[in-house]
């Protein structure tokens, strides 16, 4: 595919983060109603101490279960089974009321059925108008991009924001209700931009990007992506969990066999440049990305942006992996991106 020289090298300047407002930086700031006047987006960085961003990869294992994946390592199809298990199973989900908590006031629930299932989300602004998907990332839960919602709507777009299967509030995917796959993910994606329409844009977070991706790769029309955080190939994520688990090489291996049959596909086939080379045309691309996240290397993004001609690349600096979702700089240059593709939408429907 052609590079993307243009793209990288207009990418702007760091966006400094603001983790002392943030106690958690997986739990969004609670949105003002849609509707309110935007905040204003600050001009200069905070002048408080940063602080680090919580680590929020696999949890710390206990020693007395690194020493048992040391000693599974003898027999590689146990260990490696358990390895596998591990690996898939989602972390525990926010309660009832914190995720009411975030989300913002209007909109309208829905459901939709897909092949495993029925996902629920919430749909804000006029049908029929251009429409804008959230998509959320491995354990993630919608709210966590509600910061988006008012600036998609001001900007004349429908929103449309659900959760996976087997997450939040929608029902269990195929392998009941703490486990799912980014396939899975992919499709719920197609099935409800098939009762919302074509996607003008999908702002999508870390293994989201995997779904839309894929959801792209069977079919599904995009005008513009927007993907933050986006891990690009299944390789840097595999490493992370059996480094954390203390899985040896052996047990390792079988696990990433057991995975490739569970997902369906081989590891390579959700790599997202290897997805992008397939499509003959692509839609326009924004990558968010942290110099710093510890979950999703930059290096993978910075390939993605020169493999996928005329992409955008936009740099942040100490928000992690999480707080990109929401910090008001990164919303306002997503809502331009979404913006631009909502324009050319309404131009093709003229």
């Amino acid at each position: 595919m052609p590079g993307a020289a243009a793209g990288l090298a207009a990418a702007p300047s760091p966006v400094p983060g603001a983790a002392a407002s943030l106690p958690d930086p997986t739990s969004p700031p609670v949105p003002p109603p849609v509707g309110s006047p935007p905040p204003p987006v600050a001009a200069t960085p905070p002048a408080a101490p940063l602080r680090r961003a919580r680590r929020t990869g696999p949890p710390a294992i206990f020693p007395l279960v690194r020493l048992a994946f040391g000693q599974l390592e003898r027999t590689p199809a146990v260990g490696g089974w358990l390895a596998e298990r591990l690996w898939f199973r989602l972390p525990a989900p926010p309660s009832a009321a914190e995720r009411e908590r975030r989300t913002p006031p209007g909109g309208e629930p829905f459901e939709t059925t897909w092949a495993g299932g029925v996902v629920r989300g919430r749909v804000y602004g006029d049908w029929g108008l251009p429409t804008a998907y959230l998509v959320h990332g491995w354990g993630g839960w919608w709210q966590q991009l509600s910061a988006h919602i008012q600036p998609l709507v001001d900007g004349g777009m429908c929103v449309v924001a659900f959760d996976a299967p087997s997450h939040g509030g929608s029902d269990a995917g195929r392998f009941g209700g703490r486990s799912t796959t980014f396939v899975e993910m992919g499709e719920a994606l197609a099935a409800v931009a098939a009762d919302f329409g074509r996607p003008a844009v999908v702002v999508a977070h870390s293994a989201g990007a995997m779904a839309s991706l894929l959801a792209i790769d069977a079919g599904l029309d995009v005008e513009a992506l927007a993907l933050l955080a986006p891990p690009v190939s299944v390789e840097p994520i595999q490493r992370l969990v059996a480094t954390s688990l203390g899985v040896g090489p052996r047990s390792e291996r079988v696990m990433r066999e057991r995975a490739e049959r569970r997902v369906g596909l081989p590891m390579q086939a959700l790599d997202l440049v290897d997805l992008a080379s397939r499509q003959r045309s692509l839609p326009r691309l924004l990558v968010v990305h942290d110099r710093h996240d510890r979950e999703a290397p930059l290096a993978g993004a910075v390939e993605l942006v020169t493999a996928w001609h005329g992409a955008r690349l936009l740099v942040t600096d100490r928000l992690g992996h999480h707080r990109v979702m929401w910090h008001p700089d990164v919303v306002a240059r997503v809502a331009g991106f979404a913006d631009d593709a909502a324009e050319e939408v309404r131009r093709s429907a003229r």
